[in-house]
């Protein structure tokens, strides 16, 4: 009888065994207990590393750690993202206080800005950084209501927000008188106009070191600069300028009573130029300007400013010799005196917006007595304020004086 033979193999019946790879990494069993990915562990299957487990069926349960998230001022992060981004325009972010995890339904650290100011740059980090657009209808917000204007331009910015609200026309008599210092920092911002400076450091007029608190003039950057002071104001930044000693004299002081003692400071003593271009003068009228703010990250900011008078110096060597010495020293401490100087003349380098001004206008007046013409400074009015008339007219034989009458010129039409 023949015998068949049956291939039970599960080659001889045509199934192929899936082929399996070796994990890529080979080591010993972790004392931590968690296994990490495509790993082959030497010997590891043992009752006490399957939590006790002989036979049978062991679960190997994955653990995960939560993602802690950092969302800094300017930045959200969005609904289902594991990335922070930049808050975008029409928002702001004011950053989130301690770490945040993954949210799939929810944005985290973004708000919408107020009603009415909806619109911010990208990275706005406070609803003061919302803004609206500048409207001159807006007569009952005091912000956006700028006198005599007619048409304004800008942003009015929510709250206390620093607005740009600038006119671009105005009523009849009056101009637009266009912005100053606009790419002068606001050092009355910047700086506390109350605390004292960490150091400073001024040369003389012949270039060197004069007086110095913590500071070098070499350390400064003004070895050989005559009459150069720089005062430090730690993470404030740093200030830079000049004294001069000038033949031109200043008027309308400003008394101020420290601790008993009275001061006169020259307030409106400041001028665009100085006729002693050099500051080798030994005059004794001591001014003081500022040439540049540095900020705590380095950068430069170059200033541009009228020179503010200081004080009058009797001792003319004396005044070549200390005037930046002493224009340092207001600027870097804290007696009212010199907190005064500071803020008038900090005041003096902020930005101003533009504005509407009065024009002024000519004044023609005939038949005036040339012995009492311009006493009374009559050849001039500010529009909407004083008219000032001549001492006295002419003296006409048969005639009585009756006044003036103001009569517009004829207006020449030109091709």
């Amino acid at each position: 009888m023949t015998q068949k033979l049956f291939l039970t193999s599960a080659l001889a019946m045509g199934f192929v065994a899936p082929a399996f790879a070796e994990p890529s990494h080979t080591g010993e069993f972790p004392s931590t207990g968690l296994m990490q990915e495509d790993y082959t562990y030497t010997n590891a299957a043992t009752s006490t590393n399957m939590d006790g487990v002989y036979s049978g069926t062991v679960n190997a349960v994955a653990e995960y750690d939560i993602i802690d998230y950092i969302v800094n001022a300017g930045q959200y992060l969005p609904a289902d993202s594991e990335t922070v981004i930049t808050c975008p325009a029409g928002s702001f972010c004011p950053g989130i206080s301690g770490n945040v995890q993954y949210n799939q339904s929810s944005d985290q650290g973004i708000q919408t800005c107020p009603s009415g100011f909806g619109s911010s740059a990208a990275g706005a980090s406070s609803d003061t950084q919302c803004y609206r657009a500048c409207d001159i209808n807006n007569v009952g917000d005091s912000v956006t209501a700028i006198a005599h204007a007619t048409a304004i331009s800008g942003n009015d910015y929510y709250g206390n927000g620093t607005d740009t609200c600038e006119p671009t026309a105005c009523e009849n008599g009056w101009h637009v008188k266009e912005a100053t210092n606009v790419n002068n920092p606001d050092l009355m911002e910047l700086i506390n106009m109350n605390g004292r400076g960490s150091g400073y450091v001024a040369t003389n007029n012949s270039g060197s070191e004069s007086d110095s608190k913590n500071m070098t003039a070499s350390d400064a950057g003004i070895s050989g600069e005559r009459n150069a002071f720089v005062v430090n104001y730690g993470n404030k930044g740093i200030i830079k300028g000049y004294g001069r000693c000038s033949t031109r004299s200043a008027t309308d002081p400003m008394v101020i009573t420290d601790s008993g003692v009275t001061y006169v400071l020259q307030q409106d003593g400041t001028v665009t130029d100085l006729d002693d271009k050099t500051g080798q003068s030994d005059a004794g009228n001591c001014y003081c300007n500022l040439d540049s703010y540095t900020l705590p990250n380095g950068s430069v900011i170059a200033l541009s400013g009228p020179w503010v008078f200081h004080y009058y110096i009797e001792d003319n060597n004396s005044c070549a010799l200390h005037c930046a010495s002493n224009c340092a020293n207001k600027f870097y401490g804290s007696k009212q005196y010199g907190i005064a100087f500071r803020a008038t003349v900090f005041g003096l380098y902020q930005p101003t917006p533009a504005m509407c001004e009065a024009n002024v206008i000519n004044i023609n007046w005939n038949d005036v007595d040339p012995e009492y013409a311009g006493q009374n400074n009559e050849n001039t009015a500010t529009y909407g304020e004083d008219v000032r008339t001549p001492v006295k007219a002419a003296t006409k034989k048969g005639q009585t004086f009756r006044g003036w009458r103001f009569s517009a010129p004829e207006q020449t039409n030109l091709p």
